[in-house]
Formats: structure tokens, sequence, C-alpha cells
């Protein structure tokens, strides 16, 4: 998809911190700024990429000649520069075009928090009067806020995932190795649309418990518990959903562990709406493990999402970041049973102007689901 930045937002932020330009690097601001998706400057640090907005409006965007004709195509800035890689060092082009735009000794927005030490000393070193001011957050803040088209694209991918999710669990059977039920996901994820895998973590058993685990080879067995937090790419944006079933057989504590989890989840969204600041949804999920004995296993209970897979606000203690219309968070409690099985679940939540509305095709039931058992995304409540 095409999408554009909010660009009266950063032009706002330019004239409120008095800069002359602002600078943007890391993957996910430049990619935001420039509105076109470079997959290798986050696999191949050294390529730099820059997009430069000045106080006066006008625009500017420095990329490796490799990636000239994809910017082109995607991006909106028409001002552009592409430098031959191997030739051409990205931080003297940079410094070049600053003094070529008068901004040498100007102060400046720059993505601090992602840009190597050494790049840094070699920018200060060439420009010694450049004046650098941090505003990495302050731009990951306005990404925060997504348009109706950025709302659009991550409700479609999210329930692309979890059709995916739901479709390949259908298809699995007890016996099924993690990796074999894995890669039936990702193979439903792959025919709905999506072209690559952010993270795919799913175990069974004993393995429940590693947050971030990978697939086994050990096959699944009756009476234990699965549980899946999945994500595909789809161009810059991405998707993330977490899932616990039973394999099947489940137990008294299995059902009640997990709708307790449920009903936890269900009751932190019912209080999304503008003005609730993110801490609090922290501990009122908090909140309601500890009414139910069961613990809250993570330090944070969910996080923004878009270009970035944990966006701000984190929904943890000390994030005082009231919510605002147009953020799209994803919940995620995650709870242990007596014995240290883990549960998960994780949905996409839109803020509104009046409260929320779920992007998922709905919460998990609250009956536990089966390894096998046909369930259709009509049946989750929304």
């Amino acid at each position: 998809m095409k999408f554009r930045p909010n660009l009266p937002a950063l032009q706002s932020l330019i004239n409120d911190k008095k800069l002359d330009a602002l600078i943007c690097m890391s993957p996910e601001n430049f990619t935001y700024v420039a509105g076109a998706y470079i997959t290798t400057i986050k696999t191949i640090r050294p390529r730099h990429a820059y997009t430069v907005l000045t106080k006066g409006g006008d625009a500017h965007v420095i990329v490796c000649a490799i990636e000239e004709s994809l910017v082109r195509s995607e991006g909106w800035i028409e001002d552009l520069h592409a430098y031959i890689e191997f030739r051409d060092d990205p931080v003297v082009i940079l410094a070049d075009a600053l003094k070529r735009m008068g901004l040498s000794a100007g102060v400046v927005g720059f993505d601090m928090g992602y840009v190597p030490a050494a790049s840094l000393a070699q920018l200060t070193a060439l420009l010694p009067q450049l004046q650098l001011i941090d505003t990495t957050e302050l731009v990951a803040a306005i990404r925060a806020i997504k348009s109706s088209d950025e709302i659009s694209v991550l409700e479609k991918t999210t329930r692309q995932t979890h059709r995916a999710v739901v479709d390949g669990l259908a298809q699995s059977r007890i016996g099924d190795t993690d990796r074999l039920i894995a890669n039936r996901i990702i193979k439903q994820m792959f025919d709905l649309g999506a072209n690559g895998v952010q993270h795919l973590h799913l175990a069974s058993g004993k393995r429940t418990p590693f947050v971030h685990n990978h697939p086994s080879d050990d096959p699944t067995c009756d009476g234990e518990i699965l549980r899946l937090d999945v994500g595909g790419t789809y161009g810059p944006f991405a998707s993330d959903l977490a899932r616990t079933y039973s394999t099947g057989s489940p137990s008294a504590v299995h059902r009640e562990v997990y709708r307790t989890l449920c009903d936890v989840q269900e009751t932190t969204i019912g209080a999304m709406r503008p003005g609730v600041l993110a801490e609090d949804l922290y501990f009122l999920c908090r909140e309601a493990f500890s009414r139910s004995g069961l613990p809250c296993t993570l330090p944070h209970i969910g996080h923004s999402f878009g270009i970035e897979a944990h966006e701000s606000p984190m929904i943890r203690p000390g994030e005082k970041t009231p919510l605002r219309p147009g953020m799209v968070i994803n919940i995620e409690p995650m709870t242990k049973d007596p014995d240290g099985n883990l549960y998960h679940t994780e949905d996409l939540v839109l803020v509104t102007e009046d409260g929320f509305r779920i992007l998922t095709y709905g919460l998990s039931p609250k009956e536990m689901p089966i390894l096998g058992q046909a369930l259709s995304v009509d049946r989750y409540t929304a």
C-alpha cells in the first residue's frame, strides 16, 4: 500500500522544538516519513537512508542507489539523492546535503536512539557546529496515531493472521509436531496475503513456559497446553496474534485458568477509552489476575503496534501516556497454571472517540478450543 505521514504533526514537532530541520533514519521512522519501505535498512546496518524535513516545509531523501527505484515508486518525496554503495559514505553525503541546505550550524532533530555511535561521531566531526536533538521517540509518538488508511491495513492483516491461525490449528491433530503445526499456519498466512514472517513462537507441553520459543520436532500429546504467538509481515506493516489451545482432554484446571485469562483480557479491553493512562490498564489487568489467584507474568500487558512491533505507548507501569483516538494497541495478558503451563491471548484493538473497536475477528472463545477443532472465526465474540 502507499501511505503518507502526518506532515502537519511532523511540522508542529519542528516548530514546537524550534528545530531548523528533522532527520529520520531509523527503519521505522524513515519508513513512516518517506512512505517507502526498504527492507535492507533493517538488515544491512551500513546501508543508511535519511529523510530531511525543514522548517520551511522542504523534504529531501537520501538512499543507497540500489533502492532508488523503489523509493521513487513508493515514496512521496521528489528531491532524492542516491549514493553509490562502497564508493560513497552515507554520513558524508548527509553532511554535504546539510551544508547545501544551509543547516551546517542548525538545530536538527535526529534519531539519536538509533544512529550508530561511530556514525554520530563522524557527523559531529564533519559538522562541529550542528546541534542535534534526540527526536526518536517524538516521531514515534506521531506514528502512534494511525491514519484511516493505516487502520484499514492493520485490520486486514490481523484478520488474515487470525484466520490463518484458526484454520491451521483446525487442520492439525494430536501427534503432529509443533513444527508441522507452525508450518501449516505460515502457509495459511502466505496464502491469505502475507509476504513474510515477523515472528512465530509455538510450543506445546513442557515447552509452553518459554515465552519466545521455537517450534520443536516433538509430537504433541493428549492433555497438553499449546500456546502460540504469531505475526506476518505485509510490506511495512505486520500482524501479531496469540492464542492458547488444548491438544485434547483439557483438565478442569486448564479450562478454568484459560477462561480466567479470557475474562481478564476482556475486562482490560473494556476499560480502553481516550484519556485512560496506559499504566492504568496494566494495573487493572494485574489486579484482575490477583483477584483470581493467578499471576500476571509479563512486565507489560500490551503495546502499540504498526510499522514497529513494539511502538509507544507500552502498556506497563510508569507509562503515563493517555490513550488517544487512532491508537492501535495489542492487549496480551499472560498467566500460568499451578503446573507452570503458560497461557497467552492477544488481540489488536483500536482506540475510538468513545471507546474501542477490536480489529481481529473477535476475542478468544471462553470455552477452551481444542486442537483439530473446526472453529470458525464467526464464533468469536467481539
